[in-house]
């Protein structure tokens, strides 16, 4: 396992293990993340501010406490609404995790 501290301003690395990472999302209002792919499934968690959510045609509006999660491969988006912090989540299907 490994603490890290490093990382960009809007993705901060907070811990690894494996595969799987817990990462800070910061994002200035208008800020966002491109479409893109993850190979990992992924839980997002809104610590503050309020952040939209895309998936395919799909707009989802998420404000502080709330959550969702996707499947590994899906196309998905994020851009904040206003000044926002998320709790990202990137997992793997298990299948490489040490089962001891």
């Amino acid at each position: 396992m490994k603490i890290q501290e490093g990382g960009t301003e809007r993705l901060r690395a907070l811990f690894t293990c494996g595969a799987h990472r817990v990462t800070q999302l910061t994002l200035r209002a208008g800020e966002g993340l491109p479409e893109h792919r993850s190979p990992h499934h992924l839980f997002l968690c809104v610590w503050s501010g309020e952040l939209e959510w895309i998936v395919g045609d799909e707009r989802v509006r998420l404000s502080r406490g709330e959550c969702t999660s996707l499947a590994p491969g899906r196309p998905h988006a994020v851009s904040a609404i206003e000044n926002s912090t998320a709790l990202l989540v990137l997992f793997a299907d298990g299948s490489d995790v040490d089962k001891s």
